[in-house]
């Protein structure tokens, strides 16, 4: 029997030579968007490489890839926000981004994962927790397990993605489905760690 845990991964960058880190301008930092909807007819979030002044000075020059991420959040190109679209996915904004390169110059077909609600789905009981305490806001998991009678109650394609409130990680959750589109695009920059496979640690892993 396929558990919830073998339809869902961790979403995590991929880290190599050409990983790009992202963060927000500063007129981006300022707005208030984390767990919130953004109004439509708002400018795009606006994103740049970290470490521009430092890979400029050492002449490196890391490519814009179809899909990057911001921390634990997510930016695609609009080719994989296409497929996305097929789907209508519980809290999830697929908001207007703008990844400004190294040479200034605006790449305007990215769409950044907003994810404005959050999913209470960690089986706090099944779950590994290091150091479980009921007053932890947030837990330190060692090994997932969901709540199947929650998850039971939601249409399939309403839950595809989300985020759960009540861990230290904050790491998006992705179905199968989702992988899937990924996968059909060649992603090579993110990587998926099914939730029954992973450990706390394996994050930071090829």
């Amino acid at each position: 029997m396929t558990t919830y845990e073998d339809q869902y991964y961790l979403v995590n960058k991929k880290y190599d030579e050409n990983t790009l880190y992202l963060k927000p301008t500063k007129n981006t930092a300022k707005r208030d968007f984390h767990l919130k909807k953004i109004p439509h007819g708002e400018e795009p979030l606006f994103f740049e490489n970290a470490y521009k002044e430092n890979d400029k000075k050492n002449g490196i020059s890391r490519p814009l890839r179809k899909a990057m991420m911001w921390s634990t959040d997510l930016l695609v190109d609009g080719k994989i926000k296409e497929d996305l679209e097929q789907y209508d996915i519980n809290g999830l904004q697929l908001y207007p981004a703008v990844v400004i390169d190294d040479n200034g110059d605006y790449h305007e077909d990215y769409w950044f994962f907003n994810i404005y609600k959050e999913l209470d789905a960690l089986d706090i009981n099944q779950s590994e927790i290091d150091d479980y305490s009921p007053s932890n806001k947030y837990h330190d998991v060692e090994k997932f397990k969901l709540k199947a009678d929650i998850l039971d109650q939601i249409k399939e394609e309403n839950r595809l993605i989300f985020i759960m409130p009540n861990t230290d990680l904050m790491t998006i959750i992705a179905h199968q489905k989702i992988v899937d589109i990924f996968n059909k695009h060649d992603v090579d920059s993110v990587v998926f760690h099914k939730m029954s496979e992973w450990y706390a640690g394996k994050q930071f892993r090829k």
